[in-house]
């Protein structure tokens, strides 16, 4: 059995191993959130979700922590920027579809549709 000194000494040598991990999930994430998003705070909300995997990890369930470090750290960061937008979800996925359907308007005329 593990003691107190040994799991908190565990855990710090995980955060450490994985830290890199957050900053490569934040810039990935950013790619596809809107301009208003910083790096840095999704780094931040993710560093906060690698503490928490950290604490709440169990190896015996046959996830690598990795795998399970990066699930907790997307959804921290996603929660982060949930929690600043005054939009539901829904009105984003409808902008996201009239986006597609100005695209495909645009390539088939071959011109900017919002001239038309």
């Amino acid at each position: 059995m593990y003691s107190k000194a040994q799991a908190q000494d565990s855990q710090h040598q995980l955060i450490e191993r994985y830290a890199p991990l957050v900053k490569r999930i934040a810039y990935h994430l950013l790619a596809r959130l809107p301009a208003y998003v910083q790096v840095d705070d999704l780094i931040q909300a993710g560093m906060i979700g690698l503490l928490e995997a950290s604490k709440k990890y169990d190896s015996s369930k046959g996830a690598s922590f990795e795998t399970f470090a990066g699930i907790r750290i997307r959804g921290s960061m996603l929660d982060e920027v949930r929690k600043g937008d005054w939009a539901p979800r829904s009105v984003h996925r409808n902008s996201r579809m009239v986006s597609d359907a100005i695209r495909l308007i645009e390539a088939r005329t071959g011109r900017d549709a919002r001239f038309c």
